[in-house]
């Protein structure tokens, strides 16, 4: 269950503390980092509930758990959660896809195609032939490399496909299992920084053509990102790639008392988190409010409501 009650006793007093479990990714992954910093920030402004990150499979893992009420409230990609509730693509068949409703938006993070120097790919066509790791099938990213890849041109079988998720992936480029991978995390990943400060590493452009191509088929939502140079060891110019949108989200039927204490956590303690999580900068709580579309949950409109965001 999504939720379990938990008494304590304070002062003599009973209390009953709500623990709610946001569904995140793997463990040491960017979502896994933000997700721990949200549930912390939450439960600094309140003692109702008591949050936690929650590993998961992956951002699409997330849809599921959500709809079979596994856990309440999550994170994933605007894509996917666009796509699911407008019944797009394999979405449309999604059984109780209309349960699902939009928290906030909380921060852009980019595509990164990141390979050994010593494998000598220039180019991400320059892959095939190589073992290339491509995230695990269960993952966000894991689709959107395959459409990526069929923009590029790139058959499947060209390449030898790894399916390790975005925590291990490092590890095995260090010890040369792969000589790279196409993953979406947050700038300056600490995993990534690692990985680079021990072999030399190159980050990879997305062309122009490919993004525009590749953003056709998510009807826009993708966004032109630039990570800065200097962002990891051995990176002395901007890498152009693309940005996802990363979002909050719940069922319909999630407690909304228990949502506007996720949502007025966040936003009330920003300015921290932006200071030690990049995944989060450039955020404003209007940006955090539009809804693209979709129905945001009413814990969440209470809350930009009363801050005079919508």
């Amino acid at each position: 269950a999504a939720l379990a009650i938990a008494v304590q006793t304070v002062s003599g007093a009973a209390l009953a503390q709500q623990q709610v479990a946001l569904g995140s990714s793997g463990s040491g992954t960017g979502p896994y980092i933000n997700g721990a910093q949200m549930a912390e920030a939450a439960n600094g402004v309140q003692d109702a509930w008591r949050f936690s990150v929650q590993t998961t499979g992956g951002y699409r893992d997330n849809m599921g758990l959500v709809l079979s009420r596994d856990l309440d409230i999550a994170l994933t990609t605007l894509i996917d959660l666009e796509f699911a509730v407008n019944g797009r693509g394999d979405f449309a068949s999604l059984p109780g896809r209309e349960d699902l409703r939009l928290v906030f938006t909380f921060g852009a993070v980019p595509q990164n195609l990141f390979v050994r120097e010593d494998s000598g790919i220039t180019a991400l066509d320059g892959i095939q032939g190589q073992r290339f790791n491509i995230n695990s099938p269960a993952s966000f990213t894991h689709a959107l490399n395959l459409r990526m890849l069929e923009a590029v041109g790139i058959a499947l079988d060209s390449f030898e496909a790894g399916t390790v998720p975005t925590g291990q992936v490092f590890d095995q480029v260090q010890n040369g299992v792969f000589e790279g991978g196409a993953h979406v995390f947050q700038l300056g990943l600490g995993g990534m920084q690692r990985l680079a400060s021990s072999v030399p590493m190159r980050f990879l452009d997305v062309p122009e053509p490919v993004f525009t191509a590749l953003n056709a088929g998510y009807f826009g939502l993708l966004v032109p990102y630039t990570v800065p140079a200097g962002t990891y060891q051995g990176q002395d110019a901007d890498v152009s790639t693309f940005g996802l949108a990363q979002v909050v989200f719940a069922h319909k039927d999630a407690d909304p008392d228990m949502v506007y204490a996720l949502t007025r956590g966040f936003w009330e303690n920003l300015a921290s988190l932006q200071a030690s999580n990049t995944s989060f900068n450039g955020m404003t709580p209007e940006l955090g409010a539009a809804p693209y579309g979709m129905t945001l949950h009413p814990g969440a409109a209470r809350y930009f409501a009363e801050v005079g965001a919508q």
